[in-house]
């Protein structure tokens, strides 16, 4: 949250896991041999453009979800993250992302767009 904006990303039809069109929190896996803040800093950066000066973590859910066929067992983990590098701009080609913007949350009207 930044001035009474939340930063929202909306998913492209490359999202594997979720409906693409849904906007959602920042985020993503965590791959191979990387800890939790590295992928939020690789994350944050493909999906934003914005880079990560520091982070806390505020909460950890897991859950599942079913989309094509498949079954995920996902676990969540989210932060309060500060962050720097301007306006938003996806920066990965061909990723699970297709924009972020920062939202005002008197425009937020579905708890279900997180």
């Amino acid at each position: 949250m930044e001035d009474d904006r939340l930063l929202l990303a909306r998913l492209s039809d490359a999202s594997p896991v979720f409906t693409p069109g849904l906007w959602h929190l920042p985020g993503g896996g965590i791959d191979p041999g990387e800890q939790p803040v590295e992928a939020l800093t690789r994350e944050l950066l493909e999906e934003t453009g914005l880079e990560l000066v520091g982070a806390h973590l505020l909460d950890a859910r897991t859950y599942s979800a079913q989309r094509n066929g498949i079954s995920w067992s996902l676990t969540a983990l989210f932060y309060a993250a500060s962050l720097e590098g301007g306006a938003p701009t996806v920066t990965e080609v061909d990723g699970s992302t297709e924009a972020a913007v920062w939202v005002p949350l008197r425009d937020l009207r579905d708890a279900a767009v997180l």
